[in-house]
């Protein structure tokens, strides 16, 4: 069996572990854990159980400090943006640098635990103890997915994605200023955008890994498709509405998304298009399970997600294009000048 195929099982059989785990046991926000485990599942290098009971355990005091910020934001509102921008920036460059995972678990840390204490303290915390949470049982699922589905040694040296040209400070500037504005608008109405900042926290490191005649399909088309694998999963499960039928549909849908990931399956798409799609998905499932428990329009709910969603993306789109055509036109200037 190829190192791929092994890739495929092990991230498929970790999802449904997963999904038995979080829903199983009722844990609040149980979508945020299989997020979480996702990313795990989804690393080039395995992460070892104790280091990832330690990093799950850091993530979840880092984002409880993030309660800290709600005074802040409530007392000083000027000067607590300012110094959000300031770390979504030196988070952008980090993740840059090669610490993508660990840049977004801390950018979701500044981003979504203050605005959900602004709702309830109690909210944030859950948020952050479920996010941990998720982080460790991705990483014992991983290990023992590992012993299930060992990967075969193969010489250094393998294929790398390559990433835009261009300069990472005008690519972590141009995610703040994704992030940024629907995080401001997230604090007139939490409750309502605390997803949409995590789907804009996505399209941003995304955005980060393309350029900018790629940015606009790929942002756009994964939140789509994000949402026809929820509806798909969604009529699914409407078949026969169980804990089993949940963890196999999530655990088959995982399978297929992750043959496009790891490329075993053609596909015109990056491998970040089909880790953002599967993403969305789950942002847009997790709710409407939440939903259909306490007896609201389902549909309707979702309908409303999405097109938060798909204007959320097509922003992200038009700021690449908006900041990339800036940048072109001031570069002449700037070389003229220096040629003077």
């Amino acid at each position: 069996m190829h190192n791929a195929d092994r890739a495929v099982l092990r991230i498929g059989f970790g999802i449904g572990i997963t999904t038995f785990a979080c829903y199983g046991l009722a844990l609040p926000m149980p979508h945020l854990g299989c997020i979480m485990a996702w990313i795990v599942l989804c690393q080039g290098k395995p992460l070892p159980i104790k280091k990832g009971v330690i990093v799950g355990l850091m993530l979840m005091v880092t984002m409880i400090g993030g309660v800290l910020m709600v005074p802040l934001l409530t007392h000083y509102p000027l000067p607590a943006m300012l110094f959000t921008a300031l770390l979504l920036y030196w988070l952008m460059l980090m993740g840059l640098s090669g610490k993508s995972t660990q840049a977004m678990l801390l950018i979701v840390a500044v981003t979504i635990i203050p605005i959900a204490g602004l709702i309830e303290q109690s909210l944030a915390i859950g948020i952050a103890q479920m996010m941990g949470l998720g982080i460790i049982i991705g990483s014992v699922v991983n290990r023992l997915a590992l012993v299930l589905f060992p990967p075969q040694a193969t010489p250094a040296g393998g294929a790398k994605v390559a990433l835009a040209p261009e300069s990472p400070y005008r690519l972590a500037l141009r995610a703040v200023v994704i992030v940024l504005p629907v995080w401001l608008l997230a604090l007139s109405n939490p409750a309502f955008y605390i997803p949409a900042v995590m789907k804009t926290v996505m399209l941003a490191q995304q955005a980060n890994t393309l350029v900018a005649k790629q940015a606009g399909r790929e942002l756009v088309f994964s939140t789509v498709m994000g949402a026809l694998l929820a509806a798909v999963l969604w009529l699914a499960l409407s078949i026969w509405p169980s804990l089993l039928m949940l963890v196999l549909l999530t655990a088959l849908m995982t399978l297929w998304v992750a043959r496009r990931l790891v490329r075993l399956a053609i596909s015109r798409f990056t491998p970040s298009f089909w880790s953002n799609a599967w993403i969305t998905c789950l942002i847009l499932f997790g709710p409407a399970i939440q939903d259909s428990a306490s007896g609201k329009d389902v549909w309707l709910a979702s309908a409303m997600r999405c097109s938060l969603y798909i204007a959320v993306a097509l922003y992200g789109w038009a700021c690449v294009v908006v900041l990339e055509r800036w940048h072109l036109r001031s570069r002449p200037a700037v070389e003229t000048w220096s040629g003077d």
